[in-house]
């Protein structure tokens, strides 16, 4: 089940990757926020590759970690963006957003700690239902950037 909440947010990168366009002024950031998704997803394609139907618990939490190391350094590097004018608050909210994946994930290592396995079915559940509603929200960020910058 966790790799398969995995995969959602693999697949809602690149999604969200293949909506940004360029246009006049509006393409360097347009092109900034397809290469931060790009690198997202080409990171959590390689760290996916450890959260399998047999990794254990422990594994998945290290794995987990690693996610929240990619989307902290992401957030952080999209916070130093400054988008053009216009752009501000759908910036900040796509920022925000992104930054609710590595909420979602944070939780879900906490609660992999568990010895019960029904807590840990129950981390894994809550964190693909979590990534599927970020995936929704920062997907809807995405097109609303892309309405503007088209114009």
């Amino acid at each position: 089940m966790l790799a398969r909440a995995v995969a959602a947010l693999v697949l809602v990168l690149a999604l969200a990757a293949a909506g940004c366009g360029s246009d006049g002024g509006q393409g360097d950031y347009a092109s900034t926020l397809n290469e931060a998704q790009t690198q997202l997803q080409q990171r959590f394609a390689q760290i996916g590759k450890h959260i399998t139907p047999t990794s254990t618990p422990q594994q998945d939490q290290r794995s987990l970690g690693q996610y929240e190391q990619v989307v902290d350094s992401a957030v952080a590097d999209l916070r130093g963006v400054h988008p053009p004018d216009g752009l501000d608050t759908l910036h900040r909210r796509f920022v925000t957003e992104l930054a609710g994946y590595g909420t979602a994930v944070r939780t879900a290592r906490q609660r992999l700690s568990s010895d019960d396995p029904r807590a840990v079915l129950a981390a894994q559940s809550a964190l693909s239902a979590s990534l599927t509603r970020s995936g929704e929200r920062l997907n809807a960020t995405i097109e609303a950037i892309n309405k503007k910058i088209k114009g």
